[in-house]
């Protein structure tokens, strides 16, 4: 049940008998299926983290993790380092143990009383539209292809379910300003409408990631706004598609398209999760670079391909490093893709073949262009 505390509010609340007493432990739930990476939890998290240590200052936190496989928890861990109180994060389901936080809880010799809890109201969406509230609500707007490859739902739903969202004033389908990079020109109009959140739509979608009340929350959205309804977003929007069309092998859980990773200034142009060959797998995958030289593709190629190696690496994934171009930048790319380690693979394919890419063989690059 949802409790209340301070103007902050959490998943649930438990009194854990740990090792020499009890816990004040606020649960916060997340799933790896609600739009977000585990890089755009971080800044809550810790805003969380001292809002509630202002109140209690001896509570900890218990992360609840609904998700597929152990990347998103390990990163998620390793992003979040050390807090200002002591946390936890498990698989939903799994109890938790002294051991399981970050360093030992504050500890009282009795259970501790329960903070306020509140009524829950029934949703007013389906789980299917509040995947779609939570798509809109990262990347900002878009068409019904986009939001249904990233919503994991077939498109015929899709567009059934923005329809009727739009009915109850949930979603909006109408022509929009285009996000400039200044704020000083005059603002141009979308050549044609796309779909947005209503402020509604966009509180339904924070408060399920469990964003308080007048609290910014705008890591959560993909970068280079102004890059949207061209080309190049459309691709990479539709790359969790394009890779599952392509390896029917492979599973692929979920996937996210311009995500800033924290310690690099490398946006991979999208970010897939799954399993391929029976090992975790992230699979970096970029778009275009028509309009660079040869030169500054290697280059780029060499510091992409460094910096998606470093972030499987230190969480223990493999990593497929994905290129969807035209032939002679593949070309180039691959140029400078040699001696990988046997937990990398390389993966080239034509920008114009939806679903079509060679198979993955760890340790070297393949090609189908």
């Amino acid at each position: 049940m949802t409790v209340r505390i301070g103007d902050i509010t959490f998943s649930d609340w438990v009194s854990l008998p740990l090792q020499g007493g009890w816990s004040d432990t606020f649960v916060f739930r997340i799933s790896a299926h609600s739009g977000l990476p585990p890089f755009s939890y971080i800044c809550l998290v810790k805003h969380l983290a001292r809002r509630l240590r202002r109140i209690r200052p001896n509570a900890s936190i218990w992360i609840q993790l609904d998700s597929p496989g152990d990347w998103f928890r390990v990163e998620l861990r390793r992003c979040l380092g050390e807090l200002c109180l002591a946390y936890a994060i498990t698989h939903a389901g799994i109890p938790v143990n002294h051991l399981d936080f970050s360093y030992g809880p504050d500890l009282y010799d009795s259970p501790v009383p329960p903070p306020l809890f509140l009524e829950e109201n029934p949703p007013c969406v389906t789980p299917e539209e509040l995947r779609i509230l939570q798509v809109l609500g990262r990347i900002k707007k878009g068409d019904e292809q986009g939001i249904a490859i990233l919503a994991g739902l077939s498109e015929e739903t899709t567009c059934t379910l923005l329809n009727s969202l739009a009915r109850k004033k949930i979603t909006v389908h109408q022509i929009n300003k285009r996000i400039s990079r200044s704020k000083s020109r005059v603002p141009k109009m979308d050549s044609h409408p796309l779909w947005v959140n209503s402020s509604k739509g966009n509180s339904q979608a924070l408060r399920s990631w469990g964003v308080p009340v007048r609290t910014s929350f705008r890591n959560r959205f993909e970068e280079h706004l102004p890059q949207i309804d061209t080309k190049h977003r459309r691709i990479s929007r539709a790359g969790i598609a394009w890779l599952k069309a392509a390896w029917p092998y492979a599973e692929i859980w979920t996937g996210w398209s311009e995500v800033r990773i924290p310690d690099t200034y490398v946006v991979p142009d999208a970010l897939a999760w799954g399993r391929i060959h029976g090992y975790e797998t992230l699979i970096w995958l970029e778009v275009g670079d028509e309009h660079k030289s040869r030169k500054t593709i290697k280059d780029v190629t060499i510091k992409r391909l460094r910096k998606a190696h470093f972030l499987c690496k230190r969480t223990g994934a493999r990593l497929v490093y994905v290129q969807l171009s035209p032939r002679w930048v593949l070309e180039a790319a691959g140029s400078v893709c040699r001696g990988l380690p046997q937990e990398v693979a390389v993966v080239l394919g034509g920008w114009r073949r939806f679903g079509k890419l060679p198979i993955v063989e760890w340790g070297q690059v393949t090609k189908w262009y």
